[in-house]
This record gives structure tokens, C-alpha cells and sequence, in this order.
């Protein structure tokens, strides 16, 4: 438990010892350089962008002319009609699996997180195909279906941590289910719903793959037209920071929502009396829950499965993109986890500064990813346009390791966060009263407990990566096509029974720690850490 001592709690100029002895504002200049380069490394590539969106345009003017407003009002419809859908869906499932016992409730519990496997331009692939449609509405079935599970496992987590007593009340006075939910645990979820909706904005505002199979017309497609088809990088630099200004409003929207709200977790959690149901209602329990884990998983990948059975197992067309995932999938992991781990360091310094590198992690997540691609084309093109036209081999590379760390960070952070925190401070000032150097403990204590720690937030970041499209679409060197990048260039073909193969292979590898996280989150008790 954590204390509320105020001495008790560690001395930041202590803990900068060892970092440099001058200290403006109370700070070494050492750590000052490691604030300036976390913030530095998810923030230039949006510097760049909004530098370059100054640059002279040649098609800008008849891009807002004649496209720019379809594609803001169609993003604007897309995010909001796709997020309250996916709010809708994943607080009424949270609900049922949290309020009710019913058949198949446990193992639904975790799997109705599994579509977060599927990237949402795969499922564009199967529905696609199924359905024979185009346009806005399939878009939408598919980023309600496959984005869900964030407000889902948001909303599920909330509800199991609320205080039972509170609902207990609210039956002893006479509130039936639907009034309780209404009344009681819906308002004290907001908070935790209000950022699983975020999450979801933020994935479909950045979407590029479903979008462009499907033929919506969004800033995200915007951006990539005025580059690739116009070789403009000044107007594609200006509909990406149209875009981000959409995200930044979308961030504030969602901090606005939470503020002054208090979420009803419960430091004394008991289990939670489910209510049992049976007859027509049990019916619509299950068949909600089975309808919409069907509609995510199920029906995507059996028909993925029945495209690539039909057109037969590729020849090695599957060889060089699983070696090209890897590769991008080893080297953007490690780099993302050296400022990853540089985060964390820096998070246990004090409660001020743990608050700075989440939010400085979040706005490189929050940042989509063709809008951090391009402001590193933007960083090239100013060092010369040479620079651009060289981007290829270990440039390339280098490219992309930088914006997989600008963007993923955040997802490794909080694992290793988690795994240096179990080196406690009695623990490293002991190694240090038996002469250990700073080195030496952490080769010894720190890094040996924080190992397991490290090893899920590698998975967590690769898996990230395997999935990213739109930004190793714009900085890949040619040639080095991933399992993604070639399942897209099948679909563009209409080759989907080919796109299926590694569309499959990115959902198989994404499952396997999706499943592993759901079903543990679903096992631990709710209101403890």
C-alpha cells in the first residue's frame, strides 16, 4: 500500500545523484538533457510536420478546394459514429459479464477482448470481400467490431473494482438492474469509459488501411494521396496537421470529460453477487456477447481461412515478409524499449516526474502514426531533398525504428515501470551499503526483476509493430515489404485470397499475448493492483 507520509517519500535531488552536480531549477543538467530528449523524440517529428506545412504547395489549393472538406466532415462522421458505437457495444458487455452469471460468462469474460487481435484493415479485407460493399457503413461495422475491446476491458475493470456496497444500496432501496446500472455504475465507470472511448478515437483517426481498402476518404488518406500520388510533402504536411489538430481536440475532450470525476473503486474488494438469469433474458445475454465476438473474430478470420484454403499455400511469398516483420520487429522493440526503460528511470525519480513521461509517452501514442512518418520525411527534406530520395537500407531502418519509439513507448512503458518498481529503495540503498556500484546494482538487482517485466514489453511492442501500417508504408526501403505492407498491396490488387495468408499470420501473432493478457486480466481480482 502506498504511503501517505510525506517523508517518507524519496528526495528527488537525492535520487538525481550521480547525474551531474550543476542544478539549475533544482535539477542536474543530466537530468535535464533526459527530460529534453523524452520529450524530444515523439515531439520533433510533429515540429517537422508543422515546419514543413509552411513549405511551398503546388496542389494544396485544389485539394482544399475541392477534397479537404469531405475528407474532415467524413472523418469527423467516421469517429464519432464509429466511437459511440464501440462505447455502446463495450459497456453493455462489460455489464453483462460483470452484473450477470450466465452460460458461457467466464470464457466470455476474456475472449470478447480477443478482437483487439485483428487490425482493423484485415477485418476490412474479410467484410469486405463477404459483403461486397464499399464506402462509410462497412467502415463503420468494422471499427465498432474489431475497437470495442478497448472500452470493453475499460469498462469491465471499472465495474468489478466498484464498491459492492454502493450497488447493494441502490437494490435495498428498491433499484431494479437497469436502474442501478444507470443510476450507479454507469456514472462512477465514466472515467475509465471516457478513456477507452479516447482510445478508440484516436485508433480510428489514425486508421489507414481499412479506410483506403474500403474507399472512405479521410485526413489519413489525405495525407498519404497528397504524398505518393502528388509528391507533395507541403500539403500532405498540412492535412496531417489538420489531422492532428482533430486528435489534440480529441485528447481534450477526453480529459475534459473525466475532470472532476471520481471512479468508484474500492480498496476492500469482495466478489460481486452476480445476478442469475434464465429464459428469454439469459437468450439476449449470451446472444449480445457471442453476436458481437462473432462480428470482431470469428467471421473475419473463417473467411480469411476459407480465401487462403481456396487459393492454395503461397510458394516463399510468405518468407521474405515474415523476415522483413522480424527484423523491423527485433530493432524497433529494442529501440523502443531503451526509451521505454530511459522513461521509466526518469518515472521513479518522483510522482512529478512519472506524471511527465506518461503524458510525454501518450502524445507519441496519441500522434498517428502517417503524421510521425511524414514530419521525419519533413526533418529529411529539410537537410536536403537528397536526404529524401536516399531513404533507403539502414537510412530507412533507422527511420523506422524512430517512429515505432515515438509512438510505442507507451505501450512498453508500463510494464517496465511495473518491473523496476519491484526493486525497492531499502533494496538498492542495502546493495549499495555492501559497496555495489550503480552499474553493479543494476546488473545484479535491478535488471534481473525487471527481466519478465522487459520480456512482456517487448511482446506488447513487437506485436505493435507487426500491426503498424501507415507509418512503415511511408518509410520502409523499397523492397522490404512486412507481413501488413504485403497483405495491403494484395488487397489493392484484389488479390485477397493471397492478402489472406499474412493477414492471418498478423492476427496469429497479435492473438496469442492478446489471449494471454485477457485471460489473466480476467483472472486477477478486481481493486487490486
Amino acid at each position: 500500500m502506498t504511503t501517505l507520509d510525506p517523508a517518507a517519500r524519496p528526495s528527488p535531488t537525492r535520487d538525481w545523484e550521480g547525474l551531474g552536480s550543476a542544478k539549475p531549477l533544482g535539477l542536474p543538467l543530466k537530468a535535464w538533457a533526459l527530460y529534453a530528449l523524452l520529450v524530444a523524440i515523439p515531439g520533433l517529428p510533429v515540429l517537422f510536420t508543422l515546419l514543413a506545412a509552411f513549405g511551398p504547395s503546388e496542389s494544396f489549393d485544389h485539394i482544399a478546394r475541392v477534397l479537404l472538406g469531405e475528407m474532415a466532415l467524413t472523418s469527423l462522421s467516421l469517429l464519432v459514429i464509429s466511437t459511440l458505437g464501440a462505447t455502446i457495444f463495450g459497456v453493455i458487455a462489460a455489464w453483462f459479464v460483470t452484473a450477470y452469471q450466465f452460460w458461457g460468462r467466464t470464457a466470455l469474460s476474456w475472449a470478447l477482448a480477443l478482437p483487439l487481435a485483428m487490425p482493423a484493415y484485415v477485418s476490412a479485407y474479410a467484410w469486405g470481400d463477404l459483403t461486397g460493399a464499399r464506402g462509410f457503413w462497412i467502415a463503420t461495422l468494422v471499427y465498432v467490431t474489431t475497437l470495442y475491446p478497448y472500452v470493453y476491458l475499460a469498462a469491465r475493470s471499472a465495474f468489478e473494482a466498484q464498491s459492492v456496497c454502493a450497488l447493494e444500496a441502490a437494490r435495498l432501496l428498491g433499484a431494479g438492474a437497469w436502474k442501478r446500472f444507470f443510476s450507479v455504475a454507469l456514472p462512477l465507470a465514466r472515467p475509465a469509459i471516457a478513456a477507452g472511448a479516447a482510445l478508440t478515437g484516436l485508433e480510428i483517426a489514425a486508421d489507414y488501411g481499412a479506410a483506403d481498402h474500403l474507399g472512405v476518404s479521410t485526413l489519413t488518406i489525405g495525407v498519404f494521396r497528397a504524398w505518393f500520388s502528388m509528391g507533395d510533402l507541403a500539403a500532405a504536411a498540412r492535412i496531417a496537421c489538420l489531422l492532428l489538430v482533430g486528435v489534440l481536440f480529441l485528447v481534450w475532450l477526453e480529459r475534459k470529460s473525466r475532470a472532476g470525476l471520481v471512479s468508484g473503486g474500492s480498496t476492500r474488494w469482495r466478489t460481486p453477487q452476480r445476478a442469475k438469469v434464465s429464459g428469454l433474458v439469459h437468450l439476449q445475454i449470451t446472444s449480445f456477447c457471442f453476436a458481437i465476438l462473432t462480428l470482431g473474430l470469428i467471421i473475419p478470420v473463417l473467411h480469411l481461412a476459407n480465401l487462403a484454403i481456396a487459393s492454395g499455400l503461397p510458394e516463399r511469398a510468405l518468407s521474405k515478409p515474415l523476415a522483413a516483420t522480424a527484423l523491423l520487429c527485433a530493432l524497433g522493440a529494442s529501440a523502443t524499449l531503451v526509451l521505454a526503460g530511459l522513461s521509466a528511470f526518469v518515472g521513479q525519480r518522483s510522482a512529478q516526474a512519472s506524471a511527465f513521461v506518461r503524458a510525454v509517452s501518450l502524445a507519441g501514442y496519441a500522434t498517428p502514426g502517417a503524421v510521425t512518418a511524414l514530419g521525419i520525411l519533413a526533418a529529411l527534406a529539410l537537410s536536403g531533398s537528397q536526404m529524401v530520395a536516399a531513404l533507403s537500407g539502414p537510412l530507412a531502418i533507422i527511420a523506422l525504428c524512430y517512429a515505432y519509439a515515438a509512438r510505442f513507448t507507451a505501450a512498453g512503458l508500463e510494464p517496465l515501470s511495473a518491473g523496476l518498481e519491484k526493486s525497492t529503495r531499502s533494496m538498492r540503498e542495502s546493495a549499495q551499503t555492501l559497496g555495489a556500484s550503480r552499474i553493479k546494482r543494476f546488473l545484479n538487482l535491478e535488471a534481473p526483476l525487471a527481466a519478465p517485466s522487459a520480456f512482456a514489453a517487448a511482446l506488447i511492442v513487437a506485436v505493435e509493430i507487426a500491426k503498424e501500417l501507415p507509418a512503415t508504408t511511408i518509410l520502409r526501403p523499397f523492397g522490404l515489404d512486412t507481413l501488413a505492407v504485403r497483405a495491403h498491396a494484395y488487397a489493392a490488387d484484389e488479390r485477397l485470397g493471397a492478402a489472406a495468408w499474412p493477414a492471418l499470420a498478423i492476427v496469429l501473432v497479435a492473438l496469442i499475448p492478446t489471449l494471454l493478457f485477457s485471460h489473466g486480466l480476467s483472472k486477477s481480482r478486481a481493486g487490486q493492483s
